[in-house]
């Protein structure tokens, strides 16, 4: 019997968050306090929990922290340098509700034929690095050999200098200019708040943070709160019809904070691809169209996709290919499930 995936241990941390966050105020209301609060700060039995980026606004709002505040919000990046933006794809209710959405979505998109071979130009630029785009099954050995000793020839292409591919590859990153747009965005927002009131105005960004508030609104008041209802609605409907979960992608600003977090750390967790023991074919985009977010996980670059939050999809398709894709670590490699020996480096 094969261990449950990622994805299904994933979904079970989703709802339950998503399950107990609906539970917490109407417990509260009762005097059960144990739990309290909301996406932007929490308390879990006197531990305290908080955004980092409602704390940033705080800050730049008075000048002032309070210890909680500063504990709750130095435990939230402590995660994302060890694991990753592990909040958006594992804790988040609107994260699982945009997955859900985005996947209706991409069920009504037109996609690929089966043994279509692809070119270039009909992929995005992250899937158009591929290693082995354009290599057939039978010389998928010499593909990877090519690959692997000039990463500009493995399309075909012309020779490209190692230290410029890198810079192209970077500029080309889907989770490039993204998250500068969500850092512009935060960056305005707190010149904002320092320069006209003490008001957290990105917090109205925040859409796990309207998911909390619509429930405790509820359970105070028995009415739903009209913004959060405006926001929970208006913006998964946009996302099903585009196709794209832009609001993760671009808007969302509590991931930027966790995002960077991550990225000054070289040993957190993250998704690394072996080229080696990759056995697709050109035309196989499994892990490809995995990524709900459109991210490349066959990328061969030193640092993590800035914006890839270790939902494991990519893994979980990659375990029947020749698990290609793994998580790794302080420790190193390691494995998916119980049966999943890691592979030698």
């Amino acid at each position: 019997m094969m261990p449950p995936t990622l994805r299904f241990r994933r979904r079970l941390v989703q709802y339950g968050v998503a399950g107990a966050f609906i539970l917490i105020p109407f417990l509260n209301r009762e005097g059960v306090h144990l739990l309290s609060g909301n996406f932007l700060s929490f308390d879990f039995a006197g531990l305290p929990l908080a955004d980092p980026l409602a704390a940033a606004q705080v800050f730049a709002g008075t000048f002032t922290l309070t210890p909680a505040l500063l504990i709750g919000a130095g435990l939230a990046l402590a995660t994302a340098l060890l694991l990753g933006p592990v909040f958006c794809s594992w804790i988040c209710p609107y994260g699982l509700l945009s997955e859900l959405v985005h996947a209706r979505a991409a069920g009504a998109l037109p996609r690929t034929q089966p043994g279509e071979m692809i070119s270039p130009v009909s992929l995005a630029p992250a899937q158009a690095d591929s290693p082995h785009l354009g290599c057939t099954h039978s010389k998928l050995n010499r593909c990877r050999e090519a690959a692997e000793n000039n990463p500009g020839e493995a399309a075909g292409g012309a020779a490209v200098p190692y230290s410029k591919e890198r810079g192209r590859a970077f500029l080309r990153a889907p989770g490039a200019l993204p998250l500068a747009v969500k850092t512009a965005v935060v960056c305005a927002g707190l010149a904002a708040v320092l320069a006209a009131a003490p008001v957290p105005l990105l917090n109205q960004l925040s859409m796990p943070g309207w998911y909390s508030r619509a429930v405790q609104h509820l359970a105070l008041y028995g009415e739903i709160l009209p913004g959060a209802a405006l926001m929970l609605l208006a913006v998964p409907a946009l996302e099903a019809r585009t196709g794209k979960r832009f609001w993760c992608l671009y808007l969302c600003p509590q991931s930027v904070l966790l995002a960077l977090a991550g990225m000054v750390s070289p040993k957190r967790l993250r998704v690394h691809f072996r080229r080696r023991s990759c056995t697709c074919r050109a035309d196989d985009r499994a892990c490809l169209g995995a990524c709900s977010l459109g991210l490349n996980p066959r990328s061969d670059a030193a640092r993590p996709e800035p914006l890839c939050s270790n939902c494991g999809d990519c893994v979980d398709v990659c375990r029947t290919r020749g698990r290609a894709l793994s998580f790794t670590g302080h420790a190193g490699q390691l494995p998916v499930g119980k049966n999943d020996a890691a592979l030698p480096q």
